[in-house]
């Protein structure tokens, strides 16, 4: 894998450069990651001076450290250029002025820009790249990826129309987090686990995220997409894959894609009638906006903030195990949780003349906010008889560790950089998630699933009994 120096970021005046990406590079810059050579080149149609930009981006690291001396020599480094996407040639001669040997250069290309623009961003870098042959080029595109299957799959084609698959890298910042890597780790490191997470052991898997905060100033995007396609149809199938798929033939990126994409093809068709779908109303004090007294956000709003569903999967390591999936903005708290329930085995031992309470096994995964992993085992309580009761053994990253956990983003980044496409996600995969949603988000077209109020701040239980 080679490593790639020239950043060039298409939307480098918008909230995320300054909220993720920024940050991120400054801390690679910090930990001496980004290679020795990096160039960067902001792009976006502000009409701003490069002082002026270095300025944005000053504001934002400010909050970052107080290391001035450390700040400075990073943003030193940052160049910008307004340029107009609907003119290519505008693209063309900002790359050019600030390479030496355009030609001989390693280009990796950031759009950090709304999904409706990329296909046109895409056809600058396919130009750009027809005049520069000899230049190396990778891609790495934000989630969404399409807003269906269909622009899924002419976008897929758009790029590689001048791309390999090996250079395209498809951003799911959640493939980035800690514990969700964690989940390879703790299955096929570990022998107490791995046998036993197939349908023989296996009663139930639930999986939740959960928010409690609702759109905020993002309404301008979320009205158009919902959280089908801003969570359910990425960031959860994502986890899934990584949970339920077989053991790759070895843990790179493409053995490990190969069988994310197995999981995904295996997905049983959705019930229709096994999805809920949600939309925050006010909290029971009337203190908090419902979805849609939001700003920018139509009265007769049907976008969903909230689903639930069951999924199965057809294949002969988890068939007939029911996955239980939950996301939803506006709860009582802020949580990932993954849940697999174990069939119980202790109403063959326990005396049930004791007032005593035991409980399946439970291996729970929580991505955030601890991030920490534990397994509930029953055990006796002190004293006479035999009464048995659940117990914990757990451990956390902090307590573990006690090393900083890596922004994901700053993974993700560094990954890219150097050409590891392991937490990236294919185009088959991208595909096969989107077929699987396809009919929730055809029933929510033809107007047979419509989204219910439920209340503000509630539990992930109580809104579910709302919209029962």
């Amino acid at each position: 894998m080679e490593t790639f120096s020239h950043f060039v970021l298409f939307g480098a005046t918008g909230d995320l450069a300054h909220s993720k990406i920024y940050p991120s590079l400054f801390e690679l810059y910090r930990m001496d990651a980004l290679p020795k050579d990096f160039a960067f080149l902001g792009m976006a149609l502000e009409g701003l001076s490069e002082e002026e930009f270095r300025d944005q981006v000053r504001e934002t690291l400010k909050q970052q450290t107080e290391d001035e001396e450390k700040r400075e020599k990073f943003i030193t480094q940052l160049s910008y250029a307004q340029v107009d996407f609907a003119e290519p040639e505008s693209m063309e001669r900002a790359v050019v002025s600030h390479s030496d040997k355009v030609d001989e250069e390693k280009f990796l290309f950031y759009f950090a820009i709304p999904p409706s623009a990329f296909e046109h961003v895409s056809r600058c870098v396919e130009n750009f790249q027809d005049k520069y042959c000899d230049c190396q080029i990778r891609v790495v595109v934000e989630k969404p990826f399409g807003e269906d299957l269909e622009s899924a799959k002419h976008l897929n084609n758009t790029l590689r129309e001048f791309l390999y698959e090996e250079q395209i890298f498809r951003m799911d910042h959640y493939l980035g987090k800690e514990t969700v890597q964690n989940i390879l780790a703790l299955r096929f490191g570990n022998s107490l686990f791995e046998p036993l997470l197939n349908n023989r052991f296996v009663e139930k898997i639930e999986l939740d995220l959960i928010e409690e905060e609702g759109i905020g100033e993002r309404a301008g995007y979320f009205d158009g997409t919902g959280i089908i396609k801003d969570v359910l149809q990425n960031h959860i199938l994502q986890v899934l894959s990584l949970l339920m798929m077989e053991p790759p033939v070895q843990i790179k990126s493409n053995f490990i894609r190969d069988e994310k994409h197995k999981f995904l093809a295996s997905l049983e068709d959705i019930d229709l009638d096994a999805v809920r779908l949600g939309q925050y109303g006010s909290d029971s004090e009337g203190t908090l906006n419902s979805y849609q007294e939001e700003g920018d956000v139509s009265e007769d709003s049907q976008t969903e903030t909230f689903v639930s569903m069951k999924l199965g999967v057809k294949n002969m390591r988890w068939d007939g195990v029911p996955v239980y999936v939950r996301t939803g903005k506006r709860l009582d708290e802020k949580k990932t949780e993954i849940r697999i329930t174990f069939h119980p085995s202790f109403q063959y031992f326990v005396n049930k003349e004791e007032q005593c309470n035991p409980e399946p096994n439970v291996l729970v995964i929580e991505i955030q906010p601890n991030e920490e992993v534990y397994y509930t085992v029953n055990a006796k309580f002190p004293g006479e008889g035999m009464c048995i009761q659940p117990v914990k053994l757990h451990f956390t990253y902090q307590e573990s560790f006690n090393v900083p956990i890596q922004d994901a983003y700053t993974r993700l980044l560094k990954d890219a950089i150097e050409g590891d496409q392991t937490l990236f996600i294919r185009s088959d995969e991208i595909e096969a998630a989107w077929k699987y949603v396809k009919p929730i988000l055809e029933a929510k077209e033809r107007g047979e699933l419509k989204p219910q109020i439920y209340t503000a701040g509630r539990t992930i239980e109580e809104v579910e009994t709302e919209l029962r």
